[in-house]
């Protein structure tokens, strides 16, 4: 007999085999083979078609749409999702457009199906465009419109008969328009056989009570979607055979829903996160109504204390009979569901799905062996099982508990799949283990299985078929995409030497547009039914098509706007002649000849231009292109990219005659082609597309970078810099930016802008440690961030922002924070700027006033320029809320220290004048000592007790520097050290020093440093495990943060917060200290010298001075006594610095930055050039560590702006070492005994 060939058979039964072919790649390898199979293939590879729309790779959508394409009429169902692009503001309306011209362009009455899956409205007139042309769909679908067109459907005759083959209906109603569409829908498919019903109104929505039937009578969704039906004990049901309900309020409409579906015929039960459930399947138990065909279960539910949901079910499973599929999710739920409701469908289940657990995010409830053990006898014909299974350890391999359940599982003679949703653990062992270990680990334990599945089956005279293990369960939203929580192993095959096989557990990769398939079909590996996106969320679950923009149910109501692209930018107009115009430009490109033949020919085919191009691979090898793609033949079979972006060249010399005219109308601007553009390729249908991408960029947060490192440096601010610049209000700024303030409020994204400026600036190490991780947002350094922020806070701000009438404090914020970015990166000018113009704007708000701060006063004018006597700005019964007062007075208050800390460095007055406090004109009060958390607009609640106050550290550090206010004062009337009164003088200097000091007698204890253990006098052990910051120990930590994913994450971070303003607090008393210390000797030298001389001058001041003695208290030290008190407190400066060297966590000194590191550099080159005579025997013995500190802390500090070049690459590893020899110094110093280990 002759050995038959494939190409000999016949094309039915090569149709068949093709059919079976289920991997996409194998399919567009058999196109390649042959024109036959070609045909043959693509009836299969189009029938379902996923498209990303709303990218540049729109404009390929002209050759997927060219009527050359053979696959185009075999086409039965399109779902639509929207491209991950970073830009979005206008992607919405370039996907309307894209959808438009698919449907156009579509062949007509081929679809069956049609779904748009993008978390936003579907454009009404391309819904209707769809019912018009695809008239054979089957698939219905009643989503948000962005209008309502319900009165241009009823329009259309006989609805029902112009969809005749329609048989499922998914109704998503979130607000009337969309509840009537659903109606219409429904009452015009008489032959509905699937309906899937998602409700997603929001419960604030005003009538939210209505929407619900209650105990006097259906609610307005039943009553809406079955209107048709009215009355319902009399109406005829629908014959279902599927049906699905989320969200349904299901208490009191379970006997409503009884009666218009005939439940005993339906197949396919879904019930996802439906209250009243239990009322639905006692109602669904009665002997009347129990189905009788039921095959598939699913039912995800959030139980009630008393769990009535699980004993509904529980009774149910015993009722019905022949489930095939069952999927039970279930939380806040005390035990797993009975096995005997489980066991009564032993022969014929096949899928069996359980998750139950106490809570939301608690651990899942695990089977009792006697139970696991029932279920696994009484089930045989189970072929894939998700379940949660004992815990055992990867590191210690599995317990006996753990064996014993597998066993159980061994006795499934048909198991395929087998998911186990619970995660091994790790023990002993204490510290996490990499990821990649772990996976090697967990795929020897996969390895296991497969090996004892072998084996039990051959004991028992079978086959194993077990081919799939997954660990984890899935938290994909959609089909296609991977998901993060699950790791999934594949049993293979390996050959020993011997020729003997053995299992090989193979790891399924992470591969797009990618399912586990089988020679068994598809397998599922857990729930069918991912948790809903949140609002702000794009894509959504094809199961949750829901809108987040939600209108109420009352057509007067008031419509709640969330943000969406389409709402900043203003409606094309006359839309639809754009696309009529651009789908006729392209069908008469496709299909019309243009050229007609030549008269003399006699040739009745036209002769067409040739206008055809090879792609750029062809091309570049100089091969032949079929020019049948993109993808054509030739990069097809190389698995290349086939593009067509190589520019064409001429051959043959330039025509210097068209180079001159084209040239010319360059220079005079004209257009090089007036007139409708006549398209020369197939892709000019696409081409269209692209224009709409050529709008300006809207303004908002991913101008600067992407979303996930915005959020982690948001987070990363409210950590770190917050603490010591406590504003904005955090709560009030993060819920608006989970509103997306920033893309309809320029102010906000100006602010926030100029945050993270700010954090970058002074904490640079971490934001690169972010940006390292992306690949789309790259900075060749930390400064190329910072002139990101800047530029997109000026642009945000715009032109004459300080005349807008809605000038408030957060203007202010943003202005301190550009200030702050200018000193950390050495920009002296902006700086005094902006440190100016926030000072100008609390001036011009009224917020620099201790009362009547919602006015400003502007005094007496005169009457000539329209004004008598006092007038001010604004109105005195206007009140401000406390949020506005608190930020203010904390804006206020930190613009104070900032201005005290540059003429602490050497600043005349002249600079920044801030005026000091007098009776008549106070400085305002300092901000309430509470949490951001307590604060709201027309209340300010009390601190919780026992927790201290992040503003407490900071009222602590303002107190600091206002403890030398009098000296302050003095300086601005007589000048910067000079020597008028030498004797009070003398006693103004000896007061702030005292006053100084007695800031931090009442300090809590978690802002103190505790200089010795009480056991051994050493420094205290660090609050947090030190991980020397360099790459040896980078897969500990972080090496510049703490760790907040031990314990309680928010204790964590306060912990680490306080210590960052303890290292704050210190350094900004310390510095005090000294530079009043330091000021004192200074005075003395000069008063000295003067003395020496017999030169004793006439008082400059003419009395002025006197004055002075109300603000200074009589001292009983006179000039000798306070020259010791001098000398010793210089000495108290060298200890107390060495303890803070030595005591506070580097982890905290390193997010201070160079705020941290100049004062303490300044503090101990100050004592080191201090003359031999005058230091003290500390200074003395320890002068060598304060040399070894101060060289480490002049390496991290950028002490010029050369070393923050933009243009340069900074050394991380270098900062890193820095550090470490930081820590190894301090190390150095406490093995010698610290300050204590001095020789008396």
């Amino acid at each position: 007999m002759a050995r038959s060939v494939f190409m000999d058979l016949s094309v039915d039964i090569k149709t068949l085999i093709v059919e079976h072919v289920i991997r996409p790649s194998d399919l567009v390898n058999l196109c390649l083979v042959c024109k036959e199979l070609h045909e043959i293939t693509v009836r299969q590879l189009y029938r379902e078609v996923a498209l990303d729309i709303g990218s540049p790779d729109d404009m390929k959508l002209g050759s997927f749409l060219s009527p050359k394409n053979i696959g185009l009429p075999h086409i039965r169902k399109v779902d639509l999702y929207l491209a991950n692009v970073s830009e979005k503001c206008n992607q919405m309306r370039q996907a309307d457009f894209a959808t438009r011209m698919i449907l156009e362009l579509l062949p007509e009455n081929i679809l069956e199906k049609f779904s748009w899956h993008p978390w936003s409205p579907f454009s009404g007139d391309n819904l209707l465009l769809l019912y018009k042309k695809q008239k054979r769909l089957k698939w219905l679908e009643a989503i948000a419109l962005d209008r309502d067109i319900l009165p241009d459907l009823q329009k259309i005759p006989d609805f029902a008969v112009a969809m005749p083959e329609a048989r499922k209906l998914g109704l998503y109603p979130d607000n009337k328009e969309v509840l009537d569409l659903s109606h219409f829908l429904l009452k015009n498919t008489p032959k509905v056989e699937k309906l899937t019903l998602h409700a997603s109104f929001r419960e604030h929505t005003s009538n939210f009570r209505e929407l619900n039937d209650s105990s006097t009578g259906p609610g307005l969704i039943t009553s809406t979607l079955f209107r048709h039906m009215q009355p319902f004990s009399k109406c005829t049901p629908l014959a279902l055979k599927q049906f699905t309900a989320q969200k349904i309020n299901l208490r009191y409409a379970a006997d409503t829903y009884c009666k218009v579906i005939n439940f005993r015929s339906v197949k396919s039960i879904r019930i996802f996160d439906c209250p009243g459930a239990d009322a639905f399947f006692a109602e669904l138990g009665r002997s009347a109504k129990l189905p009788e065909k039921l095959d598939t279960l699913e039912f995800k539910h959030a139980d009630n204390p008393e769990n009535d949901g699980l004993s509904a079910v529980d009774g149910f499973l015993c009722l019905v009979s022949g489930i095939e599929v069952l999927t039970l999710d279930l939380t806040r739920t005390k035990s797993l569901p009975a096995p005997a409701g489980l066991s009564r469908h032993g022969k014929t289940l096949r899928e069996l799905i359980v998750h139950a657990s106490a809570e939301d995010d608690d651990d899942e409830l695990v089977y009792d062996y006697s139970s696991f053990s029932q279920i696994c006898r009484d089930c045989p014909g189970i072929e894939q099982i998700s379940i949660a299974l004992p815990e055992c350890s990867v590191l210690r391999g599995m317990s006996d508990r753990f064996m014993d359940y597998e066993n159980c599982l061994g006795g499934l003679p048909n198991l395929i799949t087998l998911n186990i949703t619970t995660w091994p653990n790790h023990q002993p062992s204490s510290s996490k283990l990499p990821r990649k270990v772990y996976e090697h680990l967990l795929q020897g334990m996969a390895q296991q299985g497969f090996e004892r599945g072998v084996s039990y089956a051959t004991e028992h005279n079978r086959t194993s078929r077990l081919a799939i293990i997954a660990f984890g369960t899935s938290d994909k939203v959609y089909d296609r995409e991977e998901s993060e929580n699950q790791i999934i192993f594949a049993k293979g095959k390996q050959v020993d030497p011997l020729g003997q096989e053995k299992p090989l557990a193979i790891q399924k990769q992470p591969s797009r547009n990618f399912k586990i398939e089988s020679s068994w079909g598809t397998a599922t590996m857990s729930s069918q039914y991912p948790p809903p996106p949140a609002p702000e969320e794009t894509h959504y679950a094809p199961i949750y098509p829901a809108t987040p923009n939600t209108q109420l149910l009352d057509n007067g109501g008031q419509q709640q706007m969330n943000y969406s692209p389409q709402n900043i930018f203003p409606k094309l107009e006359n839309i639809n002649d754009v696309l009529q115009q651009q789908a006729h430009q392209a069908n008469h490109a496709l299909t019309d000849q243009r050229n007609n033949a030549s008269p003399m020919s006699g040739d009745p085919q036209p002769k067409t231009n040739r206008l055809r191009k090879a792609c750029d691979s062809c091309s570049i090898r100089k091969v032949k292109c079929d020019e049948s793609g993109p993808p054509c033949r030739a990069c097809a079979s190389l698995d290349i990219p086939c593009t067509f972006d190589r520019p064409s060249r001429r051959r043959g010399p330039p025509n210097r005659h068209a180079e001159a005219i084209k040239k010319k109308r360059r220079i005079e601007g004209a257009d090089p082609i007036s007139g409708p553009s006549t398209p020369a390729s197939p892709t000019n249908a696409a081409h269209a597309l692209a224009q709409l991408s050529s709008h300006p960029a809207h303004l908002s947060a991913e101008s600067i970078c992407s979303l996930p490192i915005m959020n982690a440096l948001i987070d990363d601010f409210f950590t770190y810099i917050h603490p010591l610049c406590p504003f904005p209000h955090e709560p009030s700024f993060r819920e608006a930016w989970d509103q997306r303030e920033d893309y309809q409020n320029p102010s906000f994204l100006a602010l926030l802008a100029s945050m993270i400026a700010a954090l970058v600036a002074s904490f640079p190490r971490k934001p690169r440690h972010h940006l390292k991780g992306q690949t789309k947002d790259h900075f060749p350094s930390h400064l190329a961030l910072v002139d990101k922020c800047r530029e997109v806070c000026a642009q945000a701000r715009g032109p004459g922002y300080l005349d807008r009438p809605g000038l408030n404090v957060y203007d202010a914020c943003t202005s301190y924070f550009l200030a702050l970015t200018g000193a950390y990166t050495f920009q002296w000018r902006q700086l005094r700027l902006y440190f100016g113009e926030c000072l100008t704007i609390l001036r011009s708000l009224g917020l620099h006033k201790a009362h009547e701060q919602s006015y400003t006063q502007l005094g007496g004018i005169p009457a000539f320029m329209g004004s008598n006597g006092s007038n001010f700005d604004g109105s005195r019964e206007f009140q401000l809320d406390k949020i506005t007062e608190q930020i203010g007075r904390r804006v206020f208050w930190t613009v104070f220290v900032g201005v005290r800390t540059i003429q602490q460095l050497g600043a005349s007055f002249g600079e920044l004048t801030l005026l000091p406090s007098t009776p008549s004109e106070p400085h305002p009060p300092l901000p309430a000592e509470v949490d951001d958390a307590c604060i709201f607009p027309h209340e300010i609640m009390s601190q919780p007790v026992g927790t201290v106050s992040l503003i407490t550290a900071f009222n602590t550090n303002v107190r600091i520097y206002a403890s030398y206010s009098t000296l302050s004062t003095m300086e601005m009337a007589f000048g910067i050290n000079e020597l008028f009164d030498w004797d009070r003088q003398q006693r103004i200097l000896d007061q702030c020093l005292r006053s100084c000091k007695h800031v931090m007698d009442n300090i809590p204890d978690v802002l103190k440093v505790m200089p010795k253990d009480a056991q051994n006098a050493r420094f205290r052990p660090p609050r947090q495990p030190y991980y020397p910051p360099i790459p040896e120990y980078m897969s500990h930590r972080d090496s510049s943060l703490p760790n907040f994913n031990t314990g309680d994450p928010h204790e964590a971070r306060r912990e680490a917060q306080y210590e960052i303003q303890k290292a704050n607090i210190y350094a900004s008393h310390l510095s005090i200290r000294s530079y009043l210390v330091e000021k004192y000797f200074s005075l003395l030298d000069k008063y000295n010298q003067q003395h020496s001389a017999q030169n004793q001058p006439q008082d400059p001041t003419g009395g002025l001075a006197a004055g002075f003695d109300t603000l200074v208290s009589p001292t009983s030290a006179n000039s000798q006594e306070l020259e010791k008190n001098m000398a010793d407190e210089r000495e108290h400066v060298v200890k107390d610095l060495l303890i803070v060297l030595g005591s506070i966590d580097l982890v905290n000194m390193e997010p201070n930055g160079d705020s941290f590191t100049q004062k303490i550099r300044q503090i101990a080159s100050t004592l080191l050039e201090v003359p031999q005579e005058r230091k003290g025997s500390v200074a003395l013995q320890h002068q060598d560590y304060l040399y070894k500190f101060l060289d480490v802390l002049s390496k991290l500090e950028r002490a010029s702006p050369e070393g923050s070049d933009p243009n340069g690459v900074l050394d991380d590893e270098m900062a890193l070492r820095h550090w470490s020899d930081l820590k190894e110094y301090q190390i150095k110093f406490q093995e010698q005994g610290g300050i204590y280990g001095f020789s008396q």
